[in-house]
């Protein structure tokens, strides 16, 4: 193991253990105990769950709904990018390697299944789900050591090998930099999906002025470019725009989301995300 996955697990455990994520998110409607809501009858519904009170005073058939804490189907899901081979702080990869690691004991100390994944076009790593702590020590090298360069994500065929191979509903969450905005429909019908943006401040707005040849992580080409304060700006303007419409398709799709940047700790976002 190397000495970054060393690092990352243990910040990881110490971060979650004195600061835990949060019980068993209730994303998913049940037999429990605990009561959420009403809901108008519809045809098909278990009539055991007619609430007569309500019914009657509404002058229509309402049920109960309930959610129910249970054991979830957690899938953690890089996206192995070669443009996750940069940071100024710390590389992308290793800020998305820390998310799932938080992730991870987060759900495994609440005894749920955990799958873990890194997905490219062409390439992939995939973690049957297991609910022993030691997967953690397992994964966190692979996503750490992974060589991302010159790869790419094609979400479509993400989509369809997670519908093959997920068959039962889960919680997935999406980890990197999403230099694409992805039509992840199809998958939200079938899951709950949580996305996180991971990102480099630089990468964003680069405070730099001269000549450099830049590398394109996936393709391999290389470009002299001259950085300047008006080239930056232009590269601002570009990221704002693609990410207001990225963040406006998530929250279209009822994806849960939040966006950390290298240079800063995960917890906080990831505590506010999956509340």
């Amino acid at each position: 193991m190397s000495q970054k996955a060393q690092e990352i697990l243990i910040k990881s455990r110490r971060k979650f253990y004195s600061h835990n994520l949060g019980n068993n998110p209730t994303a998913f409607v049940g037999n429990g105990m605990d009561f959420s809501e009403l809901r108008e009858y519809q045809p098909g519904d278990d009539v055991r769950k007619i609430n007569h009170k309500a019914s009657a005073r509404m002058q229509k058939p309402y049920i109960n709904l309930f959610t129910e804490e249970r054991e979830l189907n957690i899938v953690t899901v890089m996206l192995g990018s070669g443009s996750l081979y940069f940071g100024s702080a710390d590389l992308k990869q290793n800020r998305v390697a820390e998310v799932i690691a938080l992730l991870g004991f987060w759900a495994l100390s609440n005894q749920d299944r955990v799958t873990t994944l890194i997905y490219t076009e062409s390439d992939s790593y995939f973690r049957p789900p297991s609910k022993r702590m030691q997967l953690l020590d397992e994964t966190i090298p692979h996503l750490v050591d992974f060589d991302t360069k010159h790869h790419k994500v094609d979400f479509d065929s993400l989509a369809h090998y997670l519908l093959g191979r997920i068959s039962q509903k889960s919680l997935i969450f999406l980890v990197g930099d999403f230099y694409e905005v992805p039509d992840l429909n199809l998958l939200a019908t079938k899951h709950e999906l949580f996305c996180v943006v991971v990102r480099d401040r630089m990468e964003e707005s680069p405070q730099l002025e001269g000549l450099f040849d830049l590398i394109d992580p996936q393709s391999g080409e290389v470009e002299t470019v001259e950085l300047n304060p008006s080239y930056a700006g232009q590269i601002s303007r570009e990221f704002e725009a693609h990410d207001r419409q990225l963040f406006e398709q998530f929250d279209k799709l009822g994806i849960r989301s939040t966006k950390i940047y290298t240079d800063e700790d995960p917890f906080i976002k990831l505590r506010e995300m999956v509340k």
